[in-house]
């Protein structure tokens, strides 16, 4: 009866998360450029304070409403108008991711007591982003542990690699005829002109001829009026 008192002991311990290091490392992978959200899977008491840390360093303080809670910029600024809380789970969420975000993530939960007041916390009254808190030490109170990478996105890659230049392209100017066309009409032209020739050859031949036979003829003509006129001459005579 004891042992099983014993064993019930340990399993409300450890529901309870009085063993931080018992919550597992959960991998988180997101593109750069995009947002992402760490949740926290918890319900967070009004006077609950629960503190963010990247690489052990705090950059989210959660103290009851958005008036007295902070948001750090972090180291070299780099959470800078990036981080946004939800007040009542105390998820994370992180927008514009770059490279330089990749890292350990950690929640520290910080329960309050009975009377509603929490346990004693260094929290400043006025919240200055800039400051830098480093984590003192590893803390029971972290419930919940992230290892976030980033992958390149494609639009951040370099644009010109992998990339060249489209060729420009050149329009031939012609007349739209083909060589073969071309020489078509060049020969076409030709046999028109010889056959032009050929025509005013036959038909100078023709008119020469012509003029050769009326010649002839005129001169048959008067030779037989010649002879005819001899003729009559004689015959006159006799």
């Amino acid at each position: 009866m004891m042992r099983s008192n014993v064993v019930l002991v340990l399993l409300a311990f450890l529901a309870d998360g009085v063993f931080g290091d018992t919550e597992a490392v959960k991998s988180v992978s997101v593109m750069e450029g995009g947002p992402v959200t760490l949740y926290t899977n918890v319900t967070k008491r009004h006077h609950d304070i629960m503190l963010w840390y990247c690489n052990d360093t705090r950059i989210v303080l959660i103290n009851r409403g958005r008036n007295t809670s902070c948001v750090y910029d972090g180291e070299s600024g780099r959470f800078r108008d990036r981080l946004k809380v939800d007040y009542e789970t105390g998820s994370l969420i992180i927008t514009d991711i770059r490279a330089e975000h990749a890292g350990r993530y950690e929640a520290e939960l910080i329960r309050s007591n009975s009377s509603g007041t929490s346990q004693s916390f260094n929290r400043p009254r006025k919240c200055d982003g800039t400051k830098i808190y480093e984590k003192n030490s590893d803390s029971e109170d972290i419930i919940k542990r992230f290892s976030l990478t980033v992958s390149a996105s494609d639009s951040g890659k370099n644009k010109d690699e992998g990339q060249t230049e489209p060729e420009p392209q050149y329009k031939e100017t012609s007349s739209g005829l083909s060589p073969a066309a071309v020489a078509g009409i060049v020969v076409g032209v030709v046999v028109v002109v010889l056959l032009v020739a050929a025509a005013v050859v036959v038909g100078r031949r023709r008119k020469t001829t012509e003029i050769i036979r009326n010649v002839n003829e005129i001169e048959t003509n008067e030779r037989q009026v010649s002879m005819d006129e001899t003729q009559n001459e004689r015959s006159l005579m006799i």
